[in-house]
């Protein structure tokens, strides 16, 4: 019996994201790695990286290979739609980096020829962080009080996308984040979108969405000096701050809140209604974290039934399409 790690398993596409799963499969055991791509630049490189990969141009040599099961997709989404049929007519398992298609419409077509058989995962990696897990935790323990809002910034300088906005490659993570965390799907109030590089794709944008009580922004951008990513959440009791880009505390609960006085039983002329501000001690929450993509990738391959699947790809198009 073969062991797991000697499992055959394909990636199409090798560029920049193809390349970090490789990497990842392979800091995971996983060696019996066969590589699709019509970039024949970008194969000569991986090869060089990784020289126990096996380069394979026949796509329909993939599609016929019985020990091929799980084939992990990281080719542009203009690409994805044609791709993915012909690899649930074949019935393969297909991790599908995000946001998988276009446009909502193509996802209705392949949920209608899915079978039961076949799994399809969509690669929303914050959805198996760790810090996102224990989040999810903190609210759900009600810690931080009723939420009244949240924040979400995702900035840098690239990577630069030509056939998709930002929306769709940036903004989509936060909503996979808030679909987590709340298990339901929140409402389009308001957008705005800048185009600098491109008239037809978009480099900067905000949305503003509700859910429920909650109100949520969303700021992202791949024109940025800067890398950022923080997600603020504000709570009746206290606040919290996830930002990815301290390394040594990512985490941090802050027991501090403000309110209005309850002037029921008071002469309005008696009292100046001024919000009073509570500031007590904050904390670092420490936690045991694995590298999400390490999570994710285990999570598809060992699963029968994967968390981010057609039907939450399915909630993260149609909020894009809204926008």
């Amino acid at each position: 019996m073969k062991k797991k790690f000697n499992i055959k398993l394909s990636v199409l596409g090798s560029g920049y994201w193809g390349t970090i799963i490789i990497n990842t499969l392979y800091k995971l055991g996983y060696k019996n790695i066969v590589v699709f791509d019509v970039n024949n630049k970008n194969l000569v490189i991986l090869k060089k990286k990784f020289p126990n990969i096996i380069i394979e141009k026949n796509f329909e040599k993939i599609l016929k290979d019985k020990y091929l099961k799980n084939i992990f997709v990281a080719t542009p989404p203009s690409q994805n739609y044609s791709i993915v049929k012909k690899l649930i007519k074949n019935d393969k398992n297909i991790f599908l980096e995000k946001p998988g298609f276009l446009n909502s419409n193509q996802i209705i077509k392949i949920k209608k020829i899915l079978n039961n058989k076949i799994k399809l995962m969509f690669g929303y990696v914050y959805c198996y962080n760790d810090y996102i897990l224990k989040i999810k935790d903190i609210l759900n323990k009600n810690y931080l009080g009723d939420i009244q809002y949240l924040s979400f910034r995702r900035q840098n300088l690239g990577p630069i996308r030509s056939d998709v906005d930002v929306d769709y490659d940036l903004t989509s993570h936060d909503l996979s984040i808030i679909l987590k965390l709340f298990d339901k799907t929140p409402r389009v109030m308001s957008f705005k979108k800048h185009y600098i590089l491109n008239k037809k794709i978009a480099d900067i944008s905000y949305i503003h969405l509700k859910l429920k009580n909650i109100s949520i922004d969303i700021n992202n951008s791949w024109l940025n000096p800067t890398k950022e990513r923080l997600i603020k959440i504000i709570g009746k009791k206290r606040m919290l701050i996830f930002d990815e880009m301290d390394l040594d505390c990512p985490l941090k609960i802050y027991n501090q809140y403000a309110e209005y006085p309850k002037l029921d039983f008071f002469n309005k002329n008696f009292l100046n209604s001024k919000a009073y501000i509570y500031k007590g001690s904050s904390k670092i929450v420490k936690i045991k974290s694995n590298q999400a993509l390490q999570n994710e990738i285990l999570h598809f391959l060992n699963s029968k039934k994967v968390d981010t699947d057609i039907n939450f790809g399915t909630q993260i198009l149609s909020i894009l399409k809204s926008v």
